[in-house]
């Protein structure tokens, strides 16, 4: 595939080109588009969802891969457990720019493809992830917690510097209930609109055995 022009060798636009192209997309969206993010250990589930004269339409569903396939997905809970400190501070660095990356693309991708204005996703446990090896392994529930906060503020950070507004979910909640409150709707109904969703994702040769298990996570969020 040849790599769009302003692109840098990684894959990634320049910031320039990045930013342009993200203002751009968003000054043409006249209606709302909304992601739903559920994340899993270096990859994500992103679905995303308009909002067409009050009610939601499917537009896409992807998997996206947020770290680089060399590299482990768990770094702080399994390898910065056994490694010697200044191995393990250079790995787990080298993870956080793949992650960081990986996101940025990931998002300004569904921004310039689809418009998109928002993303939803589950909230972490903590407000945010320290900057220092030191400081995440001091606190053993912060070290359990710190991978998966590490996908999920990549991609909310991602989002917020491509100007989307980033809105959450209460952790532990069940997304499907949120969305029976927020329409005024039965669970039942969500539910039926989220398998028609699933049935439209493998009408397009979308089809993962993920969309019963992860995926109306990442559905009834933008719902």
């Amino acid at each position: 595939m040849t790599a769009d022009a302003g692109r840098t060798p990684t894959g990634v636009w320049s910031d320039s080109t990045y930013r342009a192209r993200v203002i751009q997309s968003l000054s043409m969206s006249a209606t709302e588009v909304v992601i739903g993010a559920s994340d899993h250990y270096g990859r994500a589930e992103l679905v995303t969802l308009s909002a067409e004269e009050a009610a939601p339409v499917f537009r896409d569903r992807r998997r996206v891969a947020l770290i680089d396939e060399d590299l482990p997905n768990a770094p702080y809970h399994h390898e910065a457990l056994t490694l010697e400190f200044e191995l393990a501070r250079e790995l787990v660095e080298r993870v956080r720019e793949s992650v960081t990356e990986h996101a940025r693309t990931a998002i300004s991708n569904m921004v310039v493809t689809y418009h998109a204005q928002t993303l939803i996703l589950a909230a972490s446990p903590y407000d945010c992830l320290p900057d220092t090896l030191e400081e995440v392994l001091a606190s053993s529930r912060l070290t359990l917690a710190a991978d998966g906060m590490l996908y999920r503020e990549s991609l909310a950070s991602a989002a917020a510097d491509c100007g989307l507004e980033v809105r959450r979910y209460p952790r532990k909640s069940d997304p499907i209930l949120l969305a029976a409150d927020a329409m005024g709707a039965d669970v039942a109904e969500i539910n039926a609109l989220i398998a028609r969703f699933g049935r439209e994702a493998d009408r397009r040769g979308e089809k993962t055995t993920s969309w019963r298990r992860r995926r109306p996570s990442a559905c009834s969020g933008p719902v």
